[in-house]
């Protein structure tokens, strides 16, 4: 159906506009580790999480986590006012809760990979807790953050969409990493 094709073009527009935003953000926090091995990034962040010197690289990251998991507000792909649900409308029973499913695997890694990459990892700050407890209540807050975007910010325009990702978060990324090439290599 035309609401299929036109939900898939958008998902596809929406991957490439957020994924090069994303990835700029995390070249940050690789620079400031000096290694892209997520253990390595968790150690650097023994005395100091990366949040501290890299603000803007999580609010790319994590704008465009919220895109990549086609949460509200960014869920344009599957916009029931114009697009009947989009490329959803071909799916029922078990493919249609794969596609569910996956949209929270998304969810889930987002959450996991801020918290490892800005937040300490399993790193915690003054009371001593287990190392996992405290990774699972980071990314339990993450998951919350999700669950509260959703239900508190209203759906973009496809326009607005598109211009948030190409003149605010792509710029931004890259100034990011300029900021902390000079600033901390």
């Amino acid at each position: 159906s035309k609401y299929s094709v036109l939900g898939s073009l958008r998902t596809c527009a929406q991957m490439i506009s957020y994924e090069i935003p994303m990835g700029f953000a995390v070249i940050g926090v690789v620079m400031l580790a000096q290694s892209m091995s997520l253990l390595e990034i968790v150690r650097a962040q023994a005395d100091v999480w990366n949040i501290v010197y890299q603000p803007v690289g999580f609010f790319v990251f994590f704008v465009a986590g919220l895109a990549e998991a086609q949460r509200i507000p960014f869920d344009l792909a599957e916009a029931e006012g114009d697009l009947g649900a989009g490329f959803h409308t071909e799916y029922s029973g078990i493919r249609f809760a794969f596609f569910m499913v996956s949209e929270y695997a998304v969810m889930l890694l987002v959450s996991v990979l801020s918290v490892i990459l800005f937040f300490g990892g399993w790193n915690g700050v003054l009371i001593p807790l287990p190392p996992l407890l405290w990774f699972a209540l980071k990314v339990a807050f993450f998951l919350y953050v999700f669950m509260w975007f959703r239900f508190t910010f209203p759906r973009y325009r496809y326009d607005q969409l598109m211009a948030i990702g190409w003149k605010v978060l792509l710029p931004l990324s890259l100034a990011n990493i300029i900021v902390t090439g000079v600033a901390f290599l």
